[in-house]
């Protein structure tokens, strides 16, 4: 993992930045660490902090307990194995729930009780992560911001706003510096999974116009906007058909833009001093839009590895960038 070395600049303020941990336990402790491991004051964590799915572990009359998990039927016989297995799949962004044969059944009848379940299970998680935070980072002078992204639905904002280390940005301006503000939101413009924050590109660029209203010095501001800008490189990944499923081209997968149009044109037309995004997971990398310098770190948080880059700003713009792994 790349360590970095402590700047000598009283001007420059150092920012880690990733996004899209989607439940990974692993990684949202790497996030909070990660400010006495790069040495800075300022963490930012990027939209979709969900997981995707639940993995119902099954206890059965014999005393043994079954899961099926990426196509695998698996089955404990010893309290460890069961504990080693929720660690492996927490990590991985996965929500794990023992229950009783009858209990699964029940549940695996009734979508509302599925859906009830999912919501608590991620709610339970966030808890446990904002007392992690507060154990780690709380009476220190680290600031932590987060904001939820197109996955997350909207009772994680008020689950976020309630943690007294980490401040919720979406839908604000927010100044970050005595220098610089942040300009935040987790919606995108419309996916082909028909997330909760999904808007048109109309609707997400009026949104976004009267947000940038608010900005008092557009030059030292920085757009922490979850989708990237369309056919940025930053927005690349796997083109799906009409059925979800990936297309492809003499064996190899298309790729294409998946960005937002309406990102694109703010950030054209405003010129901040940098982009943060996120979204796209195969999108890690670095782009220009005129003077702006949008990054996208990327996210592999199935294998519990936390991507993230470091951004240093100074009072001409961005000094120095560098993506991190770990």
């Amino acid at each position: 993992m790349f360590k970095r070395k402590k700047r000598s600049s009283e001007d420059e303020t150092l920012i880690f930045f990733c996004t899209d941990v989607h439940g990974s336990n692993v990684c949202f402790k790497k996030f909070i660490n990660g400010a006495e491991f790069y040495g800075t004051k300022i963490l930012i964590l990027g939209g979709d902090v969900t997981g995707k799915m639940v993995v119902p572990i099954a206890k059965q009359d014999t005393g043994k307990y079954l899961t099926t998990f990426a196509g695998q039927d698996t089955e404990f016989t010893s309290d460890e194995e069961i504990d080693n297995f929720i660690k492996r799949v927490s990590n991985m962004g996965f929500y794990p729930k023992v229950m009783s044969e009858t209990d699964f059944r029940d549940t695996k009848a009734s979508p509302n009780a599925q859906e009830e379940l999912f919501r608590d299970l991620i709610k339970a998680r966030l808890e446990e992560w904002l007392s992690y935070a507060e154990d780690k980072l709380g009476g220190t002078d680290v600031q932590v911001f987060a904001a939820p992204g197109n996955d997350d639905f909207f009772e994680v904002d008020d689950i976020l706003q309630s943690s007294s280390v980490i401040t919720l940005l979406e839908g604000k301006v927010h100044q970050l510096t005595d220098r610089h503000e942040i300009l935040t939101t987790g919606w995108t413009n419309r996916t082909p999974w028909n997330t909760e924050r999904e808007t048109s590109e109309e609707e997400l660029e009026a949104s976004l116009l009267s947000m940038i209203d608010n900005v008092k010095d557009m030059e030292h501001c920085i757009f922490n906007l979850h989708c990237p800008p369309y056919n940025s490189k930053i927005d690349i990944c796997p083109k799906l058909d009409a059925d979800m499923r990936v297309v492809y081209d003499m064996g190899n997968p298309v790729l294409a833009p998946a960005g937002s149009t309406a990102v694109r044109k703010v950030i054209e037309e405003c010129q901040p001093t940098v982009g943060l995004h996120g979204h796209i997971h195969e999108g890690r990398g670095e782009t220009a839009l005129g003077r702006t310098l949008c990054l996208n770190p990327g996210s592999v948080y199935s294998e519990g590895v936390l991507n993230g880059v470091l951004v240093t700003l100074g009072g001409g713009g961005v000094v120095d960038h560098q993506f991190t792994q770990g």
